[in-house]
This record gives structure tokens, C-alpha cells and sequence, in this order.
């Protein structure tokens, strides 16, 4: 039996012939894209379905920060790295469908060449001026996909872009719950930059006075790169709680019991899950850390948060193919094994 989605738009799914090519076969083995689901080109999701995969191909929302483009490259490298994983025991990928991605190709295009980093002081406000009203249609776009998905019971695990793309995943989440949520995110920045015009640096902040975001927990919080006024509005604020990443360092805190104090900090509410690559030690991202948490602390605590928030959606952000010395194919596999974590953590929870 299908369940079908209130037509969206915006959403291009894939066909089987494109998972099938993405698919490398081998005799006796099963990979998962043998076995996962595709969201219909109508909305059919497939019986069985728990977890639907959905790319946004951007990196509007990191350059409307001023920041270094490539996270729009993290989707299309990543999927034939998960469907490529064995299906097995542990995860078997009849539960798991792609949704596929959220179509911006009219605003990459448009965005092309626009840089806010160059020229003189009016032509740096107008290109920002002009990228941040894109960002507004790329939440418009991505808070119109979540919101359907989750209205049909599913948890989107959603790959790539900038972490602008947190606050579309929130409002969409909040508007199917009917509820605002909690949410945690691994990340050495907040992200609650002002309301200045949407960019990567604020989706919190906008989330927050839009009625989408109640209790906020950021786990290893850079203190090197906060600013203090964001500093003092977390320290005024009881809803929102920060560990610092110098907190492990100096003996305090490990990476796990943040984590633990994170969720409960949310106190058993609904939530989502970011999960910021910049945080991971020379990953490949949009605004690369020369230390951080290493892939297995970062994998350990996402797999401990999704086994315990009442987990509505999870967000890999600001993986930028390229942008490091890291092997696409390295990042890819880290972005693929989260995926995989976050949903063996969804299949084995009560439905969310």
C-alpha cells in the first residue's frame, strides 16, 4: 500500500534507472540500493517506509554569510556511497526511501557569479541584499517538502546545503507537529547570528522569533569564534543551553555526557537534529575547523541523539566536496555512515 503525499513542489524524485546506475551489484551480496524505496514522481511513498533521503543542493545560504560555496556538491556525493552500503541485519533498506532532492536550479543559476565578497561597499550590500532574498525562497521551498513528508510519518534525514537550511526543516517539522520543537545541534557555532536578512548564521535565530524553535542545545560551541553578543543572548536565555568544545579539552565535559545534557536539556520534547560538519576535525566544509571532534565522537554522539530525542527530522549541513584535503570519497563515506546511524536509530524507536 502507497501513502501519498499532498503534491509538492520543488521535489525532484528520482527515477529507478538513477538508482540502479548509482548501484554497483556484486554476486552475493545485497546493497542497499537494491532494496531502498523511491518517493513517487505523484508523492507515492512506499509501504514500510520510515526514513525518506532528501538532498538541497545549495550553497546560497553560506555565501549570503559571506562564506565559501561547495555545499551544493554534498548530495550528489553522497547518495551512491549509501546506496552502495551492504543491506543487511542491521539496517535493511526496504524502510528507507529517496525522496530525492529539492529542485533549486533556478536559484543556483540565478546566484551564479554573485559574489558579496568583491567589488565596493554598495555592490558587496546589494549582492548580499540579493543572495539573502534567495535564501527566503530556498525556506519557502524546503519548509514546503519537510512539512509534507513528516505530515505522512516519515523522518527526513536531509543531506547537504548550507546550515541556512535548518530553519526550512524546523518550520516544517513545527507546522506538521503543530507545535514548536527542540532541537541540537552539533556545531562550533550557534548560529544565531542577527535577523539581518537569511543566511547560514541565523537560521536559529529566525526559527526562534517565528515561532518554530523553543528549547536549542549547540554541543561544542568554538568559544574562539562566538561573538559575545551571542554569548550573552545565550546566557540570558534559559531555553538555550551551549558545551563548549574548550570544555572538553580542558577535562570537563567529553563529547558523549554533552551530548546527554543536550537532549536533556530539550526535556522529552519533540526535536530536530543538525548535525554541522564544520565541527569535525578537516572535514571538507564550508568553514573548515583544524581540530574538532573526530568522525567516530561525532558519529558516537548523533547515533546517542537520535536513540533519544523524539527525533522529527535530522540534518547533515555544510559538507563542501572539495573544499579540504580530504577525499570526496572520504566525506561522502562519513556523511553515508551518519545517514545509515541516524536511521538504524529511527527503525529501532517507537514511530516519532
Amino acid at each position: 500500500m502507497l501513502r501519498t503525499l499532498t503534491r509538492v513542489e520543488h521535489l525532484r524524485t528520482p527515477t529507478p534507472d538513477e538508482i540502479r546506475t548509482m548501484t554497483t551489484l556484486r554476486e552475493g551480496e545485497v546493497r542497499l540500493g537494491q532494496r531502498v524505496g523511491i518517493v513517487g514522481a505523484e508523492g507515492q511513498i512506499p509501504a514500510g517506509t520510515r526514513v525518506v533521503l532528501v538532498g538541497i543542493p545549495e550553497d546560497i545560504g553560506v555565501r549570503a554569510n559571506l562564506g565559501r560555496g561547495g555545499t551544493r556538491r554534498m548530495w550528489r556525493a553522497f547518495l551512491p556511497r549509501f546506496l552502495n552500503m551492504q543491506s543487511n541485519t542491521f539496517l535493511d533498506g526496504a524502510a528507507v526511501a529517496v525522496a530525492g532532492c529539492i529542485d533549486l536550479r533556478d536559484l543556483n543559476k540565478a546566484a551564479k557569479g554573485i559574489d558579496a565578497t568583491i567589488g565596493g561597499p554598495r555592490a558587496r550590500a546589494e549582492a548580499l541584499l540579493t543572495l539573502r532574498e534567495m535564501v527566503s525562497e530556498i525556506d519557502r521551498r524546503v519548509a514546503s517538502v519537510i512539512e509534507a513528508l513528516r505530515r505522512s510519518g516519515v523522518v527526513p534525514i536531509v543531506i547537504g546545503g548550507g546550515h541556512n537550511n535548518a530553519y526550512g526543516i524546523l518550520a516544517g517539522c513545527a507546522r506538521a507537529s503543530g507545535q514548536s520543537l527542540g532541537c541540537v545541534n552539533i556545531d562550533l557555532h550557534a548560529d544565531l547570528r542577527p535577523c539581518e536578512g537569511r543566511h547560514s548564521g541565523n537560521a536559529f535565530t529566525y526559527a526562534r522569533a517565528d515561532g518554530h524553535l523553543d528549547r536549542y542545545a549547540v554541543v561544542g560551541m568554538s568559544e574562539a569564534w562566538a561573538t559575545q553578543s551571542i554569548i550573552t543572548a545565550i546566557e540570558s536565555d534559559a531555553r538555550t543551553a551551549a558545551f563548549t568544545f574548550e570544555s572538553m579539552l580542558r577535562g570537563g565535559v567529553p563529547p558523549l555526557r554533552m551530548a546527554e545534557l543536550a537532549a536533556a536539556h530539550l526535556a522529552g520534547s519533540k526535536a530536530t537534529l543538525e548535525l554541522d560538519l564544520d565541527a569535525v576535525a578537516q572535514a571538507p566544509a564550508s568553514a573548515a575547523a583544524a581540530s574538532g571532534f573526530s568522525g567516530a565522537e561525532f558519529r558516537s554522539m548523533a547515533t546517542m541523539l537520535a536513540n533519544t530525542v523524539q527525533l522529527q527530522a535530522a540534518h547533515i549541513a555544510e559538507g563542501a566536496p572539495g573544499n579540504g584535503a580530504w577525499p570526496t570519497e572520504m566525506l561522502a563515506k562519513l556523511v553515508a555512515e551518519l545517514t545509515r546511524d541516524i536511521a538504524t536509530a529511527v527503525l529501532r524507536s517507537p514511530r516519532a
